[in-house]
């Protein structure tokens, strides 16, 4: 007779990972069983017997990394190598770039060459098949009308019926683009000061090459995600020099494993994230100083990347700033009255 886990230990256990991964550390044996004993009082022996019942069942996750185990929730995998599926709704800014990413056509690729490639991609097979209300009409127009506030919003260039991502560049051609160099140094945040890091995949997650070899089969070194530890070679991921530079000075995030750097939420409102062409933080668009009522259009740089203002000219500006707001009509003007004599 085959043993099976018991169902109410699974489910501490898997409040253990949980409660292990909100501390930012690593659900490893140790860690789990300690958290299972001091929340239930139950013995080590105990739980890593359920914990290997529940591997061989599937209702827990374990995942080897060059001898150390980890252990997920195959419901809230976290951030691993491919996107999990999504039931909820599709996130088509994350869609479009990862498939002309994928891509990689020259030129551009058209609407049914991108359209192909997503229903390839395991997350949106896995949609459409769980949606019943998704038909491939249905995703045929969402998808067109995503291209179309893509390129309204500067993410997407379209030339006749090719789109092609725009390349982060920060060349400056006299039409208010910000030139990199001329902004202040990246640095780290507060709450990511300190933060472990994942370790680096070797492998490009576009192009499958090495530093050795990228897509052009030219060495490239990788940028590596700290979250997840996914790579991906600068001209995979359309990164000018400058951006790539000041991205390796951060602690820096692939698109899958993104947070608002003000909030550090990811799930909330994700089609409202902005991404810094100076350092690719991202920002919901009401986290920004001050919020933002619509996606802007072109290069956006964040407000940690922009020169600060200094002394005076900061005060006129605000000064002027409020003066605008109490000189401002409220509503529609009065009539005035005329006299009549």
């Amino acid at each position: 007779m085959v043993k099976l886990a018991n169902p109410m230990y699974t489910t501490w256990i898997l409040e253990a990972i949980k409660k292990v991964k909100k501390q930012k550390q690593r659900p490893s044996e140790e860690r789990i069983c300690n958290a299972v004993s001091m929340s239930h009082g139950l013995d080590r022996k105990t739980v890593l017997e359920q914990l290997e019942l529940s591997v061989k069942d599937g209702t827990i996750l374990k995942v080897s990394n060059k001898g150390l185990n980890s252990y997920k929730d195959p419901e809230n995998p976290g951030r691993l190598a491919f996107p999990k599926p999504c039931l909820g709704r599709l996130d088509w800014n994350k869609l479009i770039k990862r498939s002309l990413e994928g891509l990689h056509e020259p030129g551009g690729s058209t609407l049914k060459s991108v359209e192909r490639f997503l229903k390839c991609q395991g997350d949106v097979a896995a949609y459409l098949s769980g949606s019943g209300s998704m038909g491939p009409g249905l995703f045929h127009q969402q998808l067109r009308v995503a291209l179309k506030r893509a390129c309204a919003h500067g993410r997407v260039a379209k030339n006749g019926l090719l789109f092609r991502l725009i390349s982060r560049s920060s060349q400056s051609d006299g039409t208010g683009t910000v030139v990199l160099d001329s902004l202040p140094p990246v640095r780290l945040l507060p709450h990511e000061k300190d933060k472990p890091v994942a370790e680096p995949i070797p492998i490009c997650s576009f192009c499958l090459g090495t530093k050795e070899s990228n897509r052009d089969k030219k060495p490239e070194e990788l940028i590596s995600c700290a979250d997840c530890g996914n790579s991906g070679h600068p001209s995979c991921l359309k990164f000018s020099p400058e951006l790539t530079v000041r991205v390796k000075a951060l602690w820096w995030q692939c698109i899958e494993c993104k947070t608002c750097s003000n909030c550090q939420d990811q799930g909330k409102n994700a089609e409202n994230m902005l991404f810094c062409d100076s350092c690719d933080r991202g920002f919901h668009m009401e986290c920004c100083d001050p919020p933002l009522m619509r996606m802007p259009k072109g290069m956006w740089i964040c407000q940690m990347c922009q020169p600060r203002k200094k002394g005076r000219k900061l005060l006129h500006e605000k000064a002027a700033q409020i003066k605008r707001r109490y000189n401002a009509p409220l509503g529609r003007p009065k009539n005035r009255l005329k006299a009549n004599f």
